[in-house]
């Protein structure tokens, strides 16, 4: 849970100094483009598993 914290303390002040600094954020801005996100990380977490399994 701490790991999580952390992120999103770190994620806040990138992003606080991206705005700052008049920069393009470089995130996502609608919620399909979050969920696509999302989808990559637990596709990624599908081939990890797969890959376990076939390998006993």
């Amino acid at each position: 849970m701490a790991v999580l914290i952390i992120a999103f303390i770190a994620g806040v002040v990138i992003a606080a100094l991206f705005r700052a600094l008049k920069i393009t954020v470089p995130v996502p801005h609608d919620l399909a483009g979050l969920v696509g996100l999302i989808g990559m990380f637990v596709g990624s977490m599908a081939v990890d598993i797969i890959t376990k399994m076939m390998s006993k």
